[in-house]
């Protein structure tokens, strides 16, 4: 009788564990025709034909990842030819009781308190090590927002022709520069930080269309 107890105890388990329905986070992110749209942030922004357009997997606190399609590479010896950064838009959204000046301050700056911090970090790359070069009040659909341009020195291993020797070949280290811009406002209870970066030598033209991308920020809905 005992061991029959056992088998039957085992016997259900084994049927919980099997047949119970898994569940999953919704994906509240969605991509259609180059159009994010995200329900759970009540916000939709929408891309350009040579950008591609994925989202996130939930739980993320990065909510959507923009890379350009035909970026270029560099036909100037020792330029961003060798392994360029591709142009790319991230887009993060959390909770915080924070005021948008606190988290600026933590985010850029070495004040205050910002739970996730070492998540925005790792996801704003752009901002280790880098020199604000332009600080602007703008706003994105009516909501305040703080723009922060910034340039992000980093070096690269690459091949330069007019350079050969014996041991090492053509390899060359590059001295090499990464640029674009962190904006962040708040809306209600959330925080937005949006990091767009490129190689510097290609700032210009990829931020005209940076530009036009985080124009289209539209909110549709109170969070």
């Amino acid at each position: 009788m005992g061991k029959f107890l056992i088998w039957l105890g085992i016997s259900i388990v084994l049927f919980l564990v099997n047949f119970t329905p898994k569940i999953h986070a919704e994906n509240t992110g969605k991509v259609e025709k180059n159009i994010y749209t995200d329900s759970r942030f009540g916000f939709q922004v929408a891309s350009l034909s040579n950008w591609k357009v994925k989202s996130e997997k939930e739980p993320s606190l990065s909510r959507v990842i923009m890379t350009q399609k035909n970026y270029k590479s560099s036909n100037i010896p020792g330029g961003s030819q060798y392994n360029p950064a591709i142009p790319s838009i991230v887009i993060l959204v959390d909770t915080t009781s924070l005021t948008l000046k606190q988290v600026e301050e933590n985010l850029l700056g070495k004040e205050g308190y910002l739970p996730k911090k070492n998540e925005f970090m790792i996801k704003l790359d752009l901002i280790a090590n880098s020199e604000y070069i332009e600080i602007h009040d703008i706003t994105i659909d009516s909501i305040p927002a703080r723009d922060y341009t910034i340039r992000q020195p980093y070096k690269k291993t690459g091949e330069d022709l007019r350079v050969h020797d014996s041991m090492y070949g053509n390899s060359v280290i590059i001295q090499a520069f990464l640029a674009g811009h962190v904006i962040l406002f708040k809306r209600d209870k959330f925080i937005y930080v949006v990091q767009f970066s490129t190689e510097a030598e290609f700032y210009y033209p990829n931020n005209v269309e940076f530009q036009k991308i985080i124009s289209s920020w539209k909110f549709f809905s109170q969070p």
